[in-house]
């Protein structure tokens, strides 16, 4: 299923689990947009599991602190508790405190961050989402 998007990116299910790996050069703002798209696409459909691969993704510098924290509140806002999110992005872009992760699980968002896909997929199938 396509997401309305510049970069190239389909969301695939399958089961209880979504997967959306956009790819392309896009701002900080636009990188946040597709997640919210991709999180609001899995909510709608009651789609419990989301994982964005969102690697391809280039262009845009590492989030400020201020950044994250807005960044997180919307996405998790998006997702009303609904949507649990595994997300994988290049290893210079994570907080060493993940302090995206901290305000999305304080904003009702069951989410953590990843360097790599497998172990992503393998927190998100053994995640229980209640």
């Amino acid at each position: 299923m396509k997401v309305p998007t510049k970069t190239a990116g389909d969301i695939a299910v399958s089961g209880e689990c979504a997967y959306y790996r956009p790819a392309g050069q896009v701002s900080l703002d636009e990188a946040v947009e597709l997640l919210d798209r991709a999180v609001v696409f899995a909510r709608d459909r009651g789609i419990p599991k989301l994982l964005v691969n969102a690697i391809g993704l280039t262009g845009y510098p590492s989030p400020s602190l201020p950044e994250r924290y807005f960044a997180a509140r919307k996405i998790a806002a998006s997702g009303k508790s609904q949507v649990q999110l595994a997300l994988v992005i290049r290893a210079e872009k994570i907080d060493p405190q993940k302090f995206g992760v901290l305000v999305a699980r304080n904003a009702g968002m069951n989410a953590d961050v990843f360097t790599a896909e497998p172990e992503a997929l393998a927190w998100l199938l053994k995640e229980r989402f209640d």
